[in-house]
């Protein structure tokens, strides 16, 4: 006699007995209409979801507070100040320096 994990006796003819199960038999459960319906009401729950969230951020949503209003600067003398960076006549201009390094500088060293 075999005992398996349950403690169960297990006679050897059983454990040398072939069973032929088709894949329809041997499913858990049926596929079809139900799991469809399952499917689709899941679907349907999570775009209400996500509605839901879509509305409530833009109620709390204070774009107003943030809008900047743009006026147009006025005509008179706009060179004052201003930097000319173009090259000379028949020069390349200079390439701007770049940060090579990925990493975020911390404050302590070491």
């Amino acid at each position: 006699m075999v005992v398996n994990g349950r403690g169960n006796k297990i006679s050897p003819e059983d454990t040398n007995r072939v069973v032929k199960i088709s894949g329809v038999e041997a499913r858990q459960g049926p596929l079809g209409r139900p799991v469809l319906m399952v499917l689709i009401a899941s679907l349907v729950l999570a775009l209400i979801a996500w509605a839901g969230a879509e509305i409530f951020g833009e109620s709390t949503d204070n774009d107003a507070a943030t809008r900047i209003e743009e006026t147009t600067p006025a005509a008179k003398d706009t060179d004052q100040g201003a930097v000319d960076n173009a090259p000379a006549t028949g020069e390349q201009m200079q390439p701007a320096p770049v940060d090579k390094d990925p990493t975020p500088q911390t404050g302590s060293s070491g």
